[in-house]
């Protein structure tokens, strides 16, 4: 379970080994037990000895910005197992074995994609024509992939990208073209949104960079050491790598709202800038999330909930990296 701290005043603190929350609506006990992470989304209160309680239950403290990206995190300063991974982890994202990991995820994500596009022919009769053409060509220009396999990545990262990016502007086309009237869009905007999808969808995004930075850590990996993106100062350049397979799994959450028309235009805000999540916006699709993470899906032929795949994913890499280090 998530605590999610999203009422400006709030106070939290520690008493009998328990979170307090206390508002103006009252106060509540929570166990540390019962916590995966807490988020805070508003002005809040949270005492030292609150802190110290969550870093010892491993609960991670998580600051996000209006959109749902991470700003801050407060856990153990340590990693979960010693330096030598990690020495290892910046020999193999060096490796031509590292161009072929982030190729094999760039794989997974098309086929994804596909299935998303898939899913709004099926629910959507007309479109059947209209989808058919992108679906082909991520498919097709999907293989482009292959002639960079054996390269190291400083040698293509940029010829990658490329391609990336085309297969990703099919894709956003053709979702934006299915997607009934109010939601439809044309095209990904993301700092800031110009459409309420998009907005929806940053969010989203923002949030799961968190787990997957949480997963790198978790494993002993540096989220601060990429491979296809490349290093930036405090950014997380792995775990922008290691998000994108699971990204359209988050687009295929919100498209299922879109489609049963549950995200309302109430859940917005417009100023001169773009559209964001209000606060009954966030107090809707946080709580979604949620419970998509706890949700079982097949992934890789094993079923599992979908944040512990994002972590299987992550120690597979881990497990990678070793065994092409030591070999």
């Amino acid at each position: 379970m998530q605590l999610v701290l999203d009422t400006k005043g709030l106070e939290v603190t520690r008493k009998d080994g328990v979170f307090h929350v206390k508002g103006a609506k009252g106060s509540k006990a929570i166990s540390p037990a019962k916590l995966d992470s807490i988020a805070i989304t508003a002005n809040v209160m949270i005492s030292s000895g609150a802190i110290a309680l969550a870093i010892q239950h491993q609960v991670p403290i998580l600051v996000f910005d209006r959109i749902g990206k991470a700003k801050a995190r407060l856990w153990s300063p340590y990693f979960e197992s010693i330096a030598t991974l990690r020495r290892m982890q910046a020999r193999f994202a060096e490796s031509p074995e590292a161009m072929a990991w982030m190729l094999e995820l760039f794989a997974l994500k098309t086929e994804a994609q596909v299935d998303n596009l898939k899913y709004l022919r099926n629910r959507r009769s007309v479109l059947d024509l209209a989808l058919g053409q992108p679906i082909s060509y991520l498919r097709r220009k999907s293989r482009g992939f292959d002639e960079f396999r054996d390269k190291l990545p400083e040698e293509c990262r940029q010829q990658v990208m490329g391609v990336e990016g085309t297969l990703a502007r099919i894709y956003w086309q053709a979702v934006g073209n299915s997607l009934p009237g109010r939601y439809a869009f044309q095209g990904r905007s993301r700092r800031p949104a110009k459409d309420i999808f998009n907005a929806g969808i940053n969010y989203l995004y923002g949030m799961l960079y968190t787990v997957v930075e949480g997963a790198l850590f978790a494993v002993g990996l540096d989220p601060h050491l990429g491979i296809l993106h490349a290093d930036e100062h405090n950014k997380p350049t792995l775990a922008f790598d290691l998000i994108e397979p699971f990204r359209p799994w988050a687009d295929r959450l919100l498209i299922e709202l879109c489609m049963d028309k549950q995200l309302k235009e109430s859940f917005f805000a417009k100023n001169q800038y773009g559209i964001f999540l209000n606060k009954e916006g966030k107090a809707f699709i946080i709580p979604v999330f949620n419970d998509y993470l706890r949700s079982t899906t097949t992934y890789l032929h094993q079923e599992s909930t979908v944040k512990n795949h994002i972590y299987f994913t992550a120690g597979r890499l881990a497990q990678r990296i070793r065994a092409v280090m030591e070999g």
